[in-house]
């Protein structure tokens, strides 16, 4: 999500080839919250290489499961978002949540970007976030914090929906991080940002533009961190959203949904999948 794309939705309110005769994901017959059983190495498969099984897909225009535009497609085992073919048509923003809620656990996804870029962005950068603790109604844009997946910001944090953080602190990764998690965000927590500061600065440049990333969230409570190819670049403390029945009243932000960002660019996930934290 860029800067001037954000301002636009809150005044509102709110590499390969397509292959012939694919067509859009199998929503399931009946949603389930139900998750997938662990591996033996703990990790849980969020996206099972066949359908969107755990999945919803949300676009404003038709609403919750319904893809009429094929944006959302699994093709050789792995998700393909924004495989059309781009045409003048301006294509709206989306995005395919599970139906799961998560608190406490560690986010781990693996993707690349494609070549293609829609109206009205296909001069702009490649932009596909993740969005994790998601709440409320579905919308463009709900409650929750984005791990900025645009090209170049990679790890940057949004705070949408009215959502509110520090940067720094404590980080929520669990344990001594790997030798590889060696550059961390600055330790002192600032104070909360002023209402429409919402966009926090990722620490670190690590991301492949042309190559596969893995991007990783962790969450503990009100903490998270965003790790880009094994290193940390962004800690942020004391999350927190608006009191849906106090209005002007915060409360902590510990739990919602996991969502991907179907938006502009074509991209691949060949890897989706949550280990859960004690």
């Amino acid at each position: 999500m860029n800067r001037r794309q954000f301002l636009s939705a809150g005044a509102a309110a709110a590499i390969t080839p397509v292959l012939p005769g694919i067509a859009s994901a199998q929503q399931p017959s009946a949603a389930s919250d139900a998750l997938p059983p662990a591996g033996a190495d703990g990790w849980i498969q969020l996206f099972n290489g066949r359908d969107l099984t755990g999945w919803y897909t949300f676009f404003p225009s038709v609403g919750k499961d319904k893809d009429p535009k094929g944006f959302v497609k699994v093709e050789n085992g792995m998700l393909h978002l924004m495989g059309n073919e781009v045409t003048g048509e301006n294509v709206e923003q989306g995005y395919m949540a599970t139906n799961h809620v998560f608190s406490n656990c560690r986010f781990r996804a693996e993707f690349k970007w494609g070549v293609k870029r829609f109206p009205p962005h296909e001069e702009a950068k490649r932009d596909n976030g993740l969005l994790y603790y998601v709440n409320g109604p579905d919308k463009v844009w709900p409650a929750c914090v984005e791990f900025q997946g645009q090209e170049s910001d990679l790890g940057d944090a949004w705070l949408l929906g009215g959502t509110r953080g520090k940067m720094g602190g404590t980080s929520a990764v669990a344990g001594p991080p790997t030798p590889a998690q060696t550059t961390a965000a600055p330790g002192g927590a600032t104070d909360a940002p002023a209402p429409g500061a919402n966009h926090i600065v990722k620490q670190g440049d690590f991301e492949n533009r042309n190559d596969w990333n893995v991007i990783e969230c962790v969450t503990r409570g009100d903490r998270s961190t965003h790790i880009v190819n094994g290193r940390i670049v962004l800690n942020l403390t004391n999350l927190t959203q608006p009191d849906p029945q106090n209005q002007g009243q915060f409360i902590p932000l510990t739990s919602g949904k996991l969502a991907i960002e179907v938006q502009w660019a074509e991209i691949w996930y060949r890897r989706v999948e949550v280990r859960l934290l004690s």
